[in-house]
C-alpha cells in the first residue's frame, strides 16, 4: 500500500536588492552583461509617457527588456504585445518619490522568461518598502521564485 501526499508550496519573490550589492561579486563580464540587459541597447519595448510601445533594437523573438514609468503599468497587460512579451527577462518600472505602484502577478502573467524587475527610483528604498508596494505580488504563489527585485536609485532631476 502506498501513499502519495502533494503538498502545494507557496512561491514567492524572496530575492530583494539593490543593484550596488547585485553587482558586488560578479566578475567584469558578467557586470557588463547585466549592465547592457538593465541599462544597454538591447532589443526593448519602451512605453511612453503616452502609453505608446516603441520597439527598439528588436529583431523578431528577441525582446529582453519592457521600459516604463508607474504610470503606464497597465500596458504590461496588453495583448497586443503578449508575443513580444514571451522572451522579456527584465521590466524595468521608474517611480517618482513619493508615489505608489499597484503590481500583481496578472501584470507578470504573459512573461514567462522573466527574470528581473527592476525599481528606478530617486532616493533611497528599503526591502520594507518594496514589499509594501509589491505586496500582492511578494505573496503570490503564481510568481517564480527566481524572480529578483532589483533596487536601482537614480539620481533627482531639479
Amino acid at each position: 500500500m502506498c501513499f502519495c501526499f502533494v503538498f502545494g508550496a507557496q512561491a514567492q519573490i524572496t530575492k530583494i536588492d539593490t543593484y550596488s550589492n547585485k553587482i558586488k561579486g560578479l566578475s567584469a563580464a558578467q557586470k557588463d552583461g547585466l549592465d547592457l540587459l538593465f541599462f544597454g541597447s538591447v532589443p526593448k519595448i519602451f512605453i511612453s509617457e503616452q502609453g505608446k510601445s516603441i520597439m527598439l533594437w528588436t529583431e523578431k523573438g528577441s525582446v529582453k527588456t519592457v521600459e516604463l514609468n508607474y504610470k503606464q503599468i497597465q500596458q504590461l497587460k496588453d495583448e497586443s504585445l503578449s508575443i513580444s512579451y514571451k522572451s522579456v527577462e527584465v521590466i524595468s518600472v521608474t517611480l517618482e518619490k513619493g508615489k505608489s505602484l499597484e503590481l500583481d502577478e496578472s501584470y507578470i502573467s504573459n512573461f514567462p522568461n522573466l527574470k528581473y524587475l527592476l525599481i528606478n527610483c530617486p532616493g533611497k528604498l528599503t526591502n520594507d518598502d518594496v514589499k509594501s508596494l509589491l505586496g500582492n505580488l511578494t505573496s503570490s504563489s503564481s510568481v517564480s521564485k527566481d524572480l529578483e527585485v532589483i533596487l536601482n536609485e537614480t539620481s533627482t532631476s531639479s
